[in-house]
């Protein structure tokens, strides 16, 4: 089923006088599925935020169209199908944590005891129980931005349209936003995510979109985009030296060009996760 249709959608800011200024979506056409995660990437200013500003009817295209469930942005069944996270935190910063979550709960329709249980489930989810009677205005960017998550999971939408979710974000809370959004595609939900990271997306996103100045400049599967076809790589465990090199004197005698043999690099990504949790599991441990 198709979650999110857009179709020769261009945008055009224009100022006082009607003058073009900035052509910030040039025909861009894509599709979501449900059960489907769907990266946007580009540079600041590629149209990444301006897309989802229209697919959740917060603007008007000059031209093209969105479909959210086959409902126009803006309706109530669109509304209702989507949950979106902006890039800059929209929160209100006199309300405490667990209020920011049972306005969003009764926003969607919740009755108040539904609201309160999964405001308190998803304050534990993404470690912010501690903080469940802080006012949000005392809130560090990174707990702002993971409450923002909460607020958006409360309604349980079918869409979710995700502006740079991990912004703000040490790397373990970006790790936990990674997983979340893997459980979500598991439910069937469809994910549209952005961002200018390249590396935040890489383990997450089914399909990914280049934007560049409004224009789409690739779209496909990581597999299609990112395999080096000219390449093959060959892993081997427990590492023998005697039996890896025998590997490479017969991939020499094919006639083969030995391009690279080691250990693989981790990311720093992983290094840093690691380490933490071996500290963790030392103090649990003890």
């Amino acid at each position: 089923m198709t979650a999110v249709e857009i179709s020769n959608l261009s945008k055009t800011f224009r100022d006082f006088f009607g003058r073009r200024r900035v052509q910030a979506l040039d025909g861009l056409s894509l599709s979501l599925k449900a059960g489907e995660v769907f990266g946007l990437l580009g540079p600041n200013g590629s149209g990444k935020s301006t897309t989802f500003k229209i697919a959740v009817g917060l603007l008007r295209p000059s031209s093209g169209s969105v479909t959210i469930q086959g409902a126009r942005p803006g309706t109530l069944a669109a509304r209702r199908a989507t949950g979106f996270l902006p890039e800059d935190s929209t929160l209100l910063p006199f309300l405490t944590a667990i209020e920011t979550l049972k306005l969003h709960g009764a926003l969607a329709g919740l009755s108040r005891a539904d609201a309160a249980r999964k405001a308190g489930e998803l304050l534990e989810r993404l470690d912010l129980t501690h903080a469940a009677k802080r006012r949000v205005k005392g809130f560090s960017k990174g707990m702002q931005r993971r409450l923002g998550i909460a607020s958006v999971l409360i309604a349980d939408p079918d869409v979710f349209i995700l502006d740079e979710p991990t912004s703000g974000l040490d790397p373990l809370g970006a790790v936990q936003v990674k997983e979340l959004i893997g459980e979500l595609r598991k439910q069937g939900k469809a994910i549209l995510i952005s961002s200018h990271l390249l590396g935040e997306l890489e383990n997450v996103c089914d399909r990914v979109a280049f934007l560049n100045k409004g224009k789409l400049l690739n779209e496909g599967t990581l597999e299609d985009l990112l395999r080096e076809r000219e390449v093959h790589e060959l892993r081997v465990s427990p590492p023998d030296p005697e039996a890896i090199k025998a590997l490479e004197a017969l991939a020499r005698e094919k006639g083969l060009d030995v391009i690279r043999s080691g250990s693989p690099m981790r990311t720093l990504e992983a290094f840093y996760i690691s380490v933490l949790g071996k500290q963790k599991d030392d103090k649990e441990g003890k």
